[in-house]
């Protein structure tokens, strides 16, 4: 009886677990880039200031419709660029992981020149904050191609 029991219980519990169509699924913010009404030219955003880890800007060039060029970089709590030398304070563990920033801020761009679309701009882990400070500032940017008056 114990195991007939059990067993219902279980079917249950893996019943209750599935749900029908009507079961919304949150997606992940879309991060495509619509360049049709971008204006050629150079243009630069500043994320939001992170309180632990920073700031980032972002210059983006465009030109024909497309992104030409890009320039990512991350700044630490006291404006310095992020660089070979960011964390180098801290421990080596911490330093390790400073750097994995770095090497990802200066990949990030180099992928949207080359892709043409964030969504395929890879995060990278360990990186995450510089990440949305990316996507933050590439939107920006795109908004402000968009905007410009010609």
């Amino acid at each position: 009886m114990k195991k007939f029991l059990a067993g219902i219980l279980s079917a249950g519990i893996l019943l209750s677990g599935c749900g029908g169509d009507s079961e919304k699924i949150s997606k992940p913010p879309e991060n495509k880039i619509d360049l049709s009404s971008a204006n050629d030219g150079t243009y630069t955003a500043e994320s939001s200031r992170d309180e632990k880890l920073g700031h980032s800007t972002l210059t983006l060039t465009i030109e024909n419709h497309r992104i030409t060029g890009a320039k990512f970089t991350g700044f630490d709590l006291f404006g310095n660029v992020k660089d070979e030398s960011y964390g180098s304070l801290l421990s080596e563990g911490d330093y390790k992981k400073a750097q994995v920033a770095v090497k990802a801020i200066a990949t990030y761009s180099q992928q949207l020149v080359e892709t043409q679309d964030l969504k395929k701009v890879d995060a990278i882990s360990g990186a995450s904050i510089s990440y949305s400070q990316f996507v933050e500032t590439t939107k920006k940017a795109v908004e402000a191609a968009q905007n410009e008056k010609k």
